[in-house]
Parts: structure tokens; sequence; C-alpha cells
């Protein structure tokens, strides 16, 4: 399981050792892993860990927490945190199908505007759908 959760992350785009980390941290027995436990775990530096862990404390997938009694830093996964990075995605779609609004307007030929025109049908339809799916998956999570 792990080797193929790592390969789906890897696919859609987390850097290996990154994909890595966040495989052992989901895949985790306890509350998370200390770097020492990951360093071992993934046969990998401190300094991967490290560059790892603060990738996914930085777009908020883990979070570093400390352990009574032990001096080293503890990830673990944030929880509830997918739908909120799957609404930053969906919102990349409004800002792409508003510039390509713009470009409609200075489109320099009617090639160049039938291009851009499908680009904005679908870029429209997927912002509109995205819309209901984020409303559903919000009622959802407050139910």
């Amino acid at each position: 399981m792990h080797e193929r959760l790592t390969r789906m992350l890897e696919e859609v785009g987390f850097p290996h050792t990154v994909a890595r980390v966040y495989t052992a941290l989901t895949l985790a027995e306890g509350e998370g892993l200390s770097t020492s436990q990951l360093v071992e775990e993934l046969e990998v530096s401190k300094a991967s860990v490290s560059n790892a862990t603060q990738f996914l404390v930085g777009i908020e997938l883990a979070e570093r927490y400390r352990v009574r009694g032990s001096r080293e830093a503890h990830y673990r996964i944030l929880k509830g945190v997918w739908g909120t990075i799957l609404a930053k995605k969906f919102a990349a779609i409004g800002y792409i199908r508003s510039t390509v609004d713009e470009a409609l307007d200075l489109a320099p030929s009617e090639k160049a505007r039938q291009r851009l025109e499908e680009m904005h049908d679908v870029y429209s339809f997927f912002e509109e759908e995205f819309e209901v799916v984020m409303d559903r998956w919000s009622e959802r999570m407050n139910a």
C-alpha cells in the first residue's frame, strides 16, 4: 500500500520524497512520526525529511507537534483539510476562466477566438459544476 499511495501522490504532482513522507505519516500506527522515525523508515537523509515536512506543513497537510519528553519534532497529518485544498484548486478554475474572458476581448484572430471560446466553455462548465459539488460537500460536513 505504501508504494501505491506514494505513486498516486507523485502522479498528482507531489515530489517523490514528499509523497513518501506523506504516505508514512498517513499510514503511521500512532498519532504521527518523529523526524528520526521518518529517516529510519524511509532510509533518507534528515535533510530530505526536513525539506519534505516543511513542504507538507507549508501547504497545510501536516503539522509539527511536540511529544513530552522528546527533543525532536514530530509530524502528523492534519484532519479535514482536503476539502479546503480542493476548494482552492477549484477557485483557480475561476481565475483561469476570468482571464480567458479578458483574452476573448483581445483575440487577434478568429482562430484564436475559437480556441479561447473552447477553453472558456470548458472552464465555465467546471467552475459551475465544482461550485455545486463544494456546496454539497459543505452540507455533508456540517450535517
